[in-house]
């Protein structure tokens, strides 16, 4: 006979607890992700999804100024000028719905949840499957902050603090630190000196 074990189960009413999360960092470049909505919150999601280059599908029967300004340079951004329908998940990888219209947004939701997507809620923790995280770069050196949605405000502040107390040389440190990468250099400069002493003094 195979037991399952359980974790152990203490009184009280859990269902105010925090969710526990798992930090990952995705791979997408080349993965279709899908936006539902056409506003700054879309525009957001796209910028980030750019960033880790994504091919992204924006859904929404129209787009802010701000988002409709992606697509003039983007050729791995497609606009369908239309309503959701639930066939706009074939073939999507990651899912972001940010009409900011609570009905749709959990429909959306709970179609992708059915199909076993992974779908962000914007600003709707309970309809949520994965939370965005503040994040401070210096790449291909990568912060993440998250409150597990409970205060994305409190994650901001964080980031502001982390920004400016990390050094700006960590991404150069890391290519010079990185046994992957036998050889690489970054380019010349004061931030590269800079790096080269960070690797001396501190990971040596």
């Amino acid at each position: 006979m195979i037991q399952r074990l359980r974790p152990h189960q203490k009184g009280g009413d859990r269902s105010m607890e925090p969710p526990v999360v798992l930090p990952v960092a995705l791979l997408l470049k080349g993965r279709a992700c899908l936006v539902v909505g056409g506003g700054v919150p879309a525009a957001r999601k796209v910028d980030m999804l750019l960033a880790a280059r994504a091919t992204v599908t924006i859904v929404a029967p129209r787009l802010a100024d701000v988002l409709g300004d992606r697509l003039v340079d983007a050729p791995n951004v497609t606009w369908c000028q239309k309503i959701y329908e639930p066939q706009d998940l074939d073939g999507i990888a990651l899912v972001f719905t940010t009409t900011g219209i609570p009905e749709v947004d959990r429909v959306v939701s709970a179609d992708a949840t059915t199909r076993g997507l992974f779908v962000n809620s914007a600003d709707d923790p309970a309809n949520c499957s994965f939370f965005l995280t503040a994040v401070v770069r210096r790449d291909p050196v990568l912060v993440s902050i998250s409150t597990s949605g409970a205060s994305p405000g409190l994650a901001t502040y964080l980031r502001r603090r982390l920004e400016t107390e990390l050094e700006g040389c960590l991404g150069a440190a890391a290519v010079l630190a990185s046994p992957a990468q036998p050889g690489s250099q970054p380019l010349p400069g004061r931030r590269t000196d800079d790096a080269r002493r960070f690797v001396l003094e501190t990971l040596r």
